[in-house]
C-alpha cells in the first residue's frame, strides 16, 4: 500500500512540474519568431519587416544562398503608443524601385504570439521574389 501511494505522489509532482514548465515556456515566448530561408542561388538583400505603428522598420541583413536568418518581432516592445492591431509585412524594392509586400501575419494585437517561415523560392530578372509563407498565430 505504501509503495502505491508513493507512486501516486511522485506522479502528481511530475505532472505539476511539467505543467509549470509548459506555462513558463509559453510565457517566455513573446511576439513572433520569424525565419527567412533563401532557397535561391543568389544573395537576397534589402528586406525589412514592418507594420502599422511600429517604432521603426526591422531590417533583415543580406542572406546568402542556402542560408537562413531568424529573428523575433515583439509587438509589445517594437510598437509605439498608438498600436492596437496590425498585419506583419515583409517588404522590399525590386531592381526598378517598385515596392513589394508579402503578408507574414495577417492580423495581430498586443499579446499575440506565433511564428512564420518565409521560403524565398526564386528571384526573377527584375529582382521580384517568389515566396512561400507558412505561419501560425496564437492569441495568448
Amino acid at each position: 500500500m505504501k509503495g502505491k501511494m508513493k507512486k501516486i505522489i511522485v506522479s502528481i509532482i511530475v505532472l505539476i512540474i511539467g505543467a509549470l514548465g509548459f506555462v513558463t515556456i509559453r510565457l517566455a515566448q513573446e511576439g513572433f519568431d520569424i525565419r527567412v530561408e533563401n532557397e535561391t542561388n543568389k544573395e537576397v538583400s534589402g528586406l525589412y519587416l514592418t507594420y502599422d505603428n511600429i517604432k521603426s522598420d526591422i531590417n533583415i541583413p543580406s542572406i546568402a544562398s542556402g542560408e537562413k536568418y531568424t529573428l523575433n518581432v515583439n509587438q509589445n516592445e517594437d510598437s509605439n503608443n498608438d498600436f492596437s492591431e496590425a498585419a506583419l509585412k515583409l517588404e522590399y524594392k525590386d531592381n526598378k524601385g517598385n515596392l513589394h509586400t508579402e503578408y507574414l501575419i495577417g492580423y495581430f494585437e498586443k499579446g499575440y504570439t506565433g511564428k512564420a517561415v518565409v521560403n524565398i523560392k526564386s528571384i526573377d530578372e527584375n529582382g521580384k521574389l517568389e515566396v512561400e509563407i507558412k505561419n501560425h498565430t496564437s492569441v495568448y
